[in-house]
């Protein structure tokens, strides 16, 4: 979607964009907002949310750039190609997630699912044009600050509930987006066609708030680690969806690829289970009624 949008006749830059599309996704979480300090659990939330708040910022400045100099298609295999270091930076921080690193099974698993992505996509990335330098250091600058958002985010959230969390550091990073807004062409939304504005708006909605949401839910539940892992099955996910809804072909080698990602990732969320104790239920469930 940010692709789509990244015309100079529509959305013609990047502060643009994330000045629109962060607020409002925050929006949607002033429920939780609400209740987080209804509820008290902001104590020491408002500054330790400063952190991952700060990283999501720079990240997300990257993220809504990069679509200006990188084809989707060797944008998305960068950016999930820098997960290893998000792993890597989960094993060696969390002592929880450090046991998965001991496991064979886990490294196994990681490796096959990483090796698969890269088989899977090497048919789009040999198609797809377009590959600046200033491109390709924005992703991987995006890539790492996406670690190190991941990681900031596990280690403030703690046992508070996730998405009263990410109320917060949404609510910080639409203030850092949003004066950042004048760097760009904000008044060039209003210029946008119906189709666009609500494109701009899905994205908001999908990319950020449902997206965001439920990683904060599943980064307190099974860890970084994990997470970080599964997020390189999503575009095998798209090709089966298109190849079941749509009749679209793909080549041997993607299919290939595919399978051995998600045979590698099974086997890294099962070795997961049997390794690091779940989250109680009443811990990742503290808040569950924004209303009340």
């Amino acid at each position: 979607m940010l692709k789509y949008l990244a015309r100079p006749d529509l959305v013609p830059d990047g502060f643009t964009a994330n000045a629109i599309r962060y607020p409002l996704s925050a929006l949607i979480y002033l429920p939780w907002f609400i209740v987080g300090i209804r509820t008290r659990q902001m104590r020491g939330l408002w500054l330790m949310a400063l952190i991952p708040s700060g990283a999501n910022l720079i990240m997300q400045t990257l993220w809504a750039w990069a679509p200006y100099y990188l084809d989707a298609g060797l944008l998305a295999f960068l950016l999930r190609l820098c997960v290893v270091w998000t792993i890597l930076g989960a094993l060696l921080l969390f002592k929880d997630e450090r046991r998965l690193a001991s496991s064979p099974a886990f490294v196994a698993g990681a490796g096959l699912a990483v090796s698969g992505f890269v088989v899977m996509s090497w048919g789009a990335l040999q198609a797809g044009s377009g590959a600046s330098v200033t491109g390709i250091a924005i992703i991987f600058g995006c890539g790492i600050f996406w670690g190190v958002y991941s990681i900031a985010v596990r280690a403030v959230m703690g046992r508070l509930h996730p998405l009263v969390v990410f109320s917060v550091v949404s609510a910080y990073t639409s203030v850092g987006l949003l004066a950042t807004a004048p760097l760009g062409e904000p008044a060039a939304v209003l210029q946008l066609p119906p189709g666009a504005m609500a494109i701009l708006g899905l994205s908001s909605l999908v990319g950020i708030a449902l997206a965001h949401g439920l990683y904060y839910i599943a980064v307190q539940r099974i860890g970084v680690a994990i997470c970080s892992l599964m997020l390189i099955a999503a575009p095998f996910v798209s090709i089966l969806t298109s190849w079941w809804a749509f009749g679209e072909t793909f080549t041997s080698k993607q299919w290939l690829g595919g399978l051995v990602l998600l045979a590698g990732a099974a086997l890294a969320v099962n070795t997961q289970k049997h390794i690091r104790p779940a989250v109680p239920p009443d811990a990742a469930d503290v808040v569950v009624d924004p209303s009340r």
